[in-house]
């Protein structure tokens, strides 16, 4: 299969959380492209081409066998193949995401928790004892750990994210208020708060600016 098109990947994580959703209030064993367009406001044409992409065809009059895709889209995305991860920043953003449980369900696993400030080294948070950030590099290197989940100041982000680089990371899931660089081959993601509360404050605003 072809490498998929970011605005394609988005598109099959929605239809795999409503068709999950929906599977687990009903009994539903097959869907058309029709209805689940018109539950997720997405042309039905589009529907059909994104199943193709995975290899699935409908049958007629019937559609598409809700857990088979729902098991092709966790085929393309290796959900049921667990990645090891790291969290380096153990503040309350750092903290909450360690309590979340919802990233096993995505195939991702947080093993280890890391740290400059003395006073949370040592201390435990959701079962995780947080580690010294100078240990970071050899547990990284040690473990082969492929990615390494920020929610550090900006001041320090680039820095850490060089270490992670060297040590071997290849993604980076960044909450860092601020863009990192890195070579080619590693795959930065910025989760942009800032960005999110501007397009919010501007659907909020009562008096849009004027587009003429």
């Amino acid at each position: 299969m072809e490498p998929l098109r970011p605005v394609v990947l988005e598109r099959l994580i929605r239809y795999h959380r409503y068709l999950s959703e929906l599977t687990a209030r009903s009994s539903l064993h097959a869907i058309t492209s029709a209805q689940l367009g018109a539950a997720l406001d997405i042309d039905p044409t589009q529907v059909r081409k994104d199943f193709g992409a995975m290899g699935l065809t409908g049958i007629s009059r019937v559609g598409y066998e809700v857990c088979e895709v729902c098991r092709a889209i966790r085929v393309v995305f290796a959900f049921d193949h667990p990645h090891s991860a790291i969290l380096v920043g153990t503040g309350r953003l750092g903290s909450a995401l360690l309590h979340c449980p919802v990233f096993a369900r995505f195939g991702l696993r947080i093993v280890a928790a890391f740290d400059n400030d003395p006073a949370r080294i040592g201390t435990e948070i959701a079962g995780f004892q947080v580690r010294s950030a100078r240990t970071m590099r050899a547990f990284v290197q040690k473990h082969h750990i492929p990615l390494a989940i920020l929610t550090i100041p900006e001041a320090a982000s680039q820095r850490v994210t060089d270490r992670l680089v060297a040590a071997g990371v290849k993604v980076i899931w960044s909450f860092a208020p601020t863009r990192l660089t890195a070579p080619g081959g590693v795959l930065i993601r910025h989760e942009h708060f800032s960005l999110s509360l501007a397009h919010i404050a501007y659907h909020l605003n009562p008096y849009p600016a004027s587009t003429t």
